[in-house]
């Protein structure tokens, strides 16, 4: 479960969370390959997670990048990715527990308002079987 979103403006808290020797780093692929990547940050004493993703082509009009997280089968959607000029989108939010633990995370390409993730995704991670 995901209780608040946040656009950095969090400098502080991100930098808490990614330059720890305690953050737990997820790579996210391409699963239909490509050059973009993304990765997500937890620690298991904070509630704050740090998602990243680059060399994402702009989204066409009406449409969003979703950060959405998974775990026990339930989705939860993360916050909307705003992207820069070069495809560069960065995210923190706070997760309901410290140390939230993911079974998937995955980012999708989906009309604005989407209500559940979209196949397939953009990037993914997923824990291996």
């Amino acid at each position: 479960m995901v209780s608040r979103t946040t656009q950095v403006s969090q400098q502080e808290v991100l930098l808490e969370v990614v330059d720890s020797p305690k953050t737990i780093k997820r790579v996210l692929r391409p699963p239909q390959g490509g050059r973009a990547y993304g990765k997500v940050y937890t620690r298991p004493d904070m509630p704050h997670v740090a998602a990243m993703a680059a060399r994402l082509s702009p989204p066409p009009p009406e449409h969003v990048y979703c950060l959405w997280v998974g775990s026990q089968g339930q989705m939860h959607l993360a916050g909307v990715l705003t992207l820069n000029e070069q495809g560069f989108g960065l995210l923190v939010f706070d997760a309901d527990r410290n140390g939230p633990e993911y079974d998937v995370v995955q980012l999708t390409l989906q009309p604005t308002g989407s209500t559940s993730p979209t196949s397939p995704p953009v990037l993914l991670w997923k824990v291996a079987p």
